[in-house]
């Protein structure tokens, strides 16, 4: 390779280093938005809770299915082309959200919205552990995380502070298609100066011996206690985020904009807890099936504390729950981003990418609906005793998890 042309791969490699938490960050200001003015939405439409969470359920269990779908083509078709198709899909969606009155049809178009998104992580997977180093792999993964929180911080901000108290709801859609557009525009004229990995399945034929996986193999990874232990993550950290501002109005009476305000809190510990995750597998744990086990212990440590002292005080109980979806952030970086690079020489990370990613939010339609009834019915009590019971299973399917799973990497 000439000089030249290895300073255009490098250059290209850096670029994807940016694209790649750009376009999630561009994902989650146009998908958590929903979730985030969610509680104003029941204020200022006189809806039902469960009523107005239908919307995010459905676009959830899209975007789960969507992940499975997108992960299959993102390693037998040119990712880019689903990445640029997907963004460009939700910028529209979310114009519309904006200029549709009727819940229903909103919902059906969020639903929509939920398999659109579901066409950027797997593709993003797939290039990125084609295109990157094990140690960049995992630092880009880090800060694209960290670049969709901020993007869920900037929609709190933004929404509270500017277009619920002073316009409405529906501007926090038009905004955040507006800055999606222009992230799609520069995704499209950028990438091609970035890597572009082609199809990885092969024929069976062509697959050296020591890269087929059986499905015996698959199975006996222990990768059916990790799906529970993801599913289990995804429930609390998207169940709790968003359900908490509708817990500081109900609990101690703030009105809606300000409980989002408040909220801001949550997405800004998850960026923190994603930095202090990976620092703690740096130094203490290199495996990351034990990582996820001791920040789920952690989850359910402070999920205790909660339960125990939810409506003594709005400010203690904010930061408790933030710190147990922030905990949850931890787990994904884990569960989500490292598992599916394991699986790079079996030339699946992209399928495994989308299988693994759809089981959080599965996670996320379940405690979507699951804490508006258990709510709804039996009060926030019951909920919060829920969250302990969610994190002591996502422990126990780790510490299950772990032997098996460390004896497939060895494979």
């Amino acid at each position: 390779m000439s000089t030249l042309q290895k300073k255009k791969t490098i250059d290209g490699t850096q670029m994807l280093g940016v694209l790649c938490p750009l376009i999630y960050f561009g994902s989650y200001i146009t998908r958590k938005n929903y979730a985030i003015v969610i509680a104003e939405i029941v204020a200022a439409e006189a809806i039902g809770e469960a009523d107005a969470a239908l919307a995010d359920t459905l676009a959830l269990i899209s975007y789960g299915i969507g992940q499975v779908v997108s992960g299959f083509l993102g390693d037998r078709f040119k990712p880019k082309t689903l990445i640029t198709t997907g963004l460009t899909a939700t910028t529209v969606i979310n114009f519309l959200m904006a200029i549709i009155p009727d819940p229903y049809i909103r919902a059906v178009l969020w639903c929509i919205n939920g398999f659109a998104q579901s066409m950027l992580w797997p593709p993003l997977v797939r290039i990125m552990a084609a295109s990157m180093s094990e140690e960049a792999y995992s630092k880009t993964c880090v800060n694209v995380n960290v670049a969709g929180i901020g993007g869920t911080v900037f929609v709190y901000l933004t929404a509270s502070l500017i277009w619920i108290p002073y316009f409405s709801w529906k501007y926090v859609f038009v905004f955040s298609a507006l800055l999606c557009t222009i992230i799609d525009i520069l995704w499209i004229v950028l990438s091609r100066k970035t890597p572009q990995p082609g199809p990885t399945v092969r024929k069976k034929a062509d697959v050296a011996p020591e890269n087929k996986l059986s499905k015996k193999a698959l199975l006996s990874s222990g990768i059916l206690l990790i799906a529970v232990a993801i599913i289990m993550q995804g429930m609390l950290r998207d169940g709790v985020s968003t359900w908490v501002p509708s817990f500081m109005m109900d609990t101690f009476g703030v009105d809606s904009h300000n409980a989002i305000l408040k909220s801001v809190l949550i997405p800004l510990l998850g960026m923190v807890f994603l930095k202090i995750a990976q620092f703690v597998q740096k130094k203490f744990f290199s495996d990351e099936i034990i990582a996820a086990t001791v920040i789920f212990a952690a989850g359910f440590v402070f999920s205790a504390l909660l339960f125990f002292c939810y409506d003594k005080n709005e400010y203690i109980s904010l930061a408790l729950a933030a710190i147990i979806t922030g905990c949850m952030h931890g787990v994904n970086l884990f569960l989500v981003c490292v598992v599916p690079a394991k699986f790079e020489k079996y030339g699946i990370v992209s399928t495994m990418s989308g299988l693994i990613n759809s089981l959080t939010y599965v996670g996320s339609a379940l405690a979507t609906q699951g804490f508006a009834l258990t709510k709804q019915y039996s009060g926030w009590t019951v909920t919060i005793g829920s969250w302990l019971l969610i994190a002591a299973v996502g422990i126990a399917c780790c510490i299950l998890a772990y032997k098996p799973w460390k004896k497939f990497k060895a494979m």
